[in-house]
């Protein structure tokens, strides 16, 4: 199961710069009812250039001032990130810039770094005369590229500089990860003196310890241990080098060592060296399981994790129940993902479920809003009374996702006690008394279990939160109208409609109201089938567009009403401005061609 990663240690970050372990994060959707009943489209955005960007750039290409040419490379390099097509035409002219060694140093990085991220391999040749030790700015733009475009001449290159004496630490760092690109062998005796060498910098050491584990599968054994035999703080540095030096090996003698170093006083150390057992074998880490998870370091414990994901059995998943608490949320989303992918097995199932309604039942309200979680996804209706209790928790996380997970499974016979418990918070926020943090959310989603369970007795509560105004929040206040529509579906109520009614016309009063409230009134006077609200919807509608939510709402309740199809929502366009020489012959409204307005859509 992959995950993105982010850096996650504190200690040793330089080294980490190098060695690099940052967690992974998962998370399981939690969609609110009311934004899918009905799905209501926003339009698509299609993003546009003002014209003949390309030809401009060009045209400063050739020119003999020096800003000229830097703001046109610059802007070739970012426009290709932003996905502008054309630029093709720019390779040539950006070589010549590069190529002419009279022209102002950064003017050629800045088109070095243009053809790079044009991923301009024609121009291979040309950055490999332009990267040298005396330009370390050029050899870190040039050098990866050649690397990542496996360019042979840069092999003897960089086995001489890797040969000699370490000066500048970033040309051997470099040389070091190209070497290893090109899978250039005959480099190890090297890296494994440099990796041996306590005086040569440490990102030098933990980089050729890096090539050694990529270059060599065997007989790397006997240095590791050599260097992992010091415990001391002080050498720290050694054992990084051992532990990332045997990332290729897979024999027995490798992976003791490698054992033993996964229990190391240094967070950095274990990581590396969990990585490399996890991908050997998982298992092998299960002997030092108990020390993994009782890591203080995140990461460490999500390794611990990640072993017990890949090898599972209904033993070990009882140590990844209570990982659904862990203090770091990387660790306990990814330890209830997992668990729900593992739930698939028919023989772990029963487990899953025993181990999330543990956590459920637990003090631990970390666990409780991902064991609400875990259970609610696999369908598991016995905890509604559970749920129902942690309806009153102090703690946010864990009060929002019982109610999320009330909504969610919408068993019946919570309808009663949801009405009850909505009506006693709703009471307290009218008077102004003392609520739960993040109370709107809750209220907004018992609303919504409310409506998706059609409980009519909960009308008069739900209708507390038609008026502008009060001390609802705007969100319970969407939910509760969404939720009447549903109380209502297809008979209106006279009163009801003209309520909706003036909610959606207050969207232009001089203090307006919430948007996503209008939305939610237009949509439940379409569920109710309030015909007499038609006129309302038509003038609503007519002043908004189908891009703006309340204004798709409407359409959407018009054609409830009245059968009239949706008209197709048109793209959005907008036009990507703020670029180094736009041409002043045509604005970028007109290149729209006006069918929008310059900028960055909304958030």
């Amino acid at each position: 199961m992959a995950r993105p990663r982010r850096l996650f240690f504190a200690a040793w970050a330089a080294l980490l710069i190098v060695a690099g372990y940052p967690l992974r994060t998962a998370a399981i959707e939690t969609e609110w009812v009311m934004y899918r009943d009905p799905i209501l489209s926003r339009a698509p955005i299609e993003t546009r250039f003002p014209p003949n960007l390309v030809d401009c750039w060009l045209e400063a290409l050739a020119m003999p001032g020096r800003e000229m040419k830097r703001g046109a490379a610059a802007a070739i390099a970012r426009a290709h990130r932003r996905g502008l097509a054309g630029l093709d035409a720019a390779v040539a002219p950006l070589m010549e810039v590069l190529g002419n060694p009279q022209e102002d140093r950064i003017v050629r990085l800045t088109a070095a770094r243009a053809l790079v991220a044009l991923d301009a391999r024609r121009a291979a040749r040309l950055l490999f005369q332009s990267a040298g030790p005396a330009d370390l700015e050029m050899a870190e733009v040039a050098e990866p590229a050649l690397a990542r475009w496996a360019y042979a001449p840069m092999r003897e290159r960089w086995l001489e500089r890797l040969e000699g004496a370490v000066g500048l630490s970033r040309l051997h760092v470099l040389a070091i990860r190209g070497l290893a690109a090109l899978d250039a062998k005959e480099s190890t005796p090297r890296l494994l003196q440099l990796a041996e060498d306590r005086s040569a910098p440490v990102s030098v050491r933990l980089e050729a310890a890096g090539g050694l584990g990529k270059l060599q599968d065997s007989g790397l054994a006997a240095a590791a241990r050599k260097l992992a035999g010091d415990k001391s703080a002080r050498a720290v540095a050694d054992r990084l080098v051992a532990a990332r030096m045997l990332a290729g090996h897979r024999q027995p003698e490798a992976e003791r060592l490698l054992v033993e170093l996964a229990v190391d006083r240094q967070p950095a150390v274990r990581a590396i060296a969990l990585e490399t057992l996890l991908a050997i074998d998982p298992s092998l880490i299960f002997p030092i399981l108990q020390d993994t998870l009782a890591c203080g370091d995140a990461n460490v414990r999500l390794l611990g994790a990640e072993a017990i994901a890949a090898r599972p059995s209904p033993e070990t998943l009882a140590r990844l129940g209570p990982m659904l608490d862990d203090r770091h949320p990387d660790v306990r989303r990814y330890a209830c993902e997992s668990l729900l992918a593992l739930a698939d097995d028919a023989s772990l199932r029963a487990t899953v479920l025993a181990e999330g309604r543990r956590m459920l039942h637990a003090d631990g309200w970390r666990g409780q809003e991902q064991a609400a979680v875990l259970l609610v996804a696999l369908g598991d209706k016995t905890i509604t009374d559970r749920l129902l209790a942690l309806l009153d928790a102090p703690r946010p996380e864990a009060h929002v996702a019982a109610a999320w997970g009330l909504c969610q499974l919408a068993v019946p016979s919570t309808a009663a006690p949801i009405s009850s418990i909505l009506e006693r918070k709703t009471e307290r926020c009218l008077a102004g008394e003392p609520v739960q943090e993040r109370v709107d959310e809750q209220l907004a989603l018992l609303a919504q279990a409310i409506g998706r369970m059609r409980y009519a007795p909960a009308d008069v509560v739900l209708r507390k939160y038609i008026p502008k105004g009060s001390r609802l929040g705007e969100t319970s206040r969407a939910a509760a109208l969404w939720a009447l529509g549903h109380l209502h579906v297809g008979q209106p109520d006279e009163g009801l409609a003209v309520a909706l009614g003036q909610r959606l016309l207050d969207l232009s009063a001089e203090e307006p109201e919430a948007e996503q409230v209008g939305r939610m009134a237009a949509v439940s006077l379409g569920r109710m089938k309030a015909a007499e609200m038609l006129p309302t919807l038509r003038s609503v509608y007519k002043s908004l567009t189908l891009d703006c939510g309340a204004g798709h709402a409407c359409a959407w309740a018009i054609w409830q009403l009245t059968g009239e199809e949706i008209p197709p929502l048109a793209p959005r366009i907008v036009v990507e401005n703020g670029w180094f020489l736009v041409p002043i012959t045509e604005s970028a409204d007109e290149a729209a061609g006006g069918a929008g307005q310059a900028g960055k859509p909304p958030e």
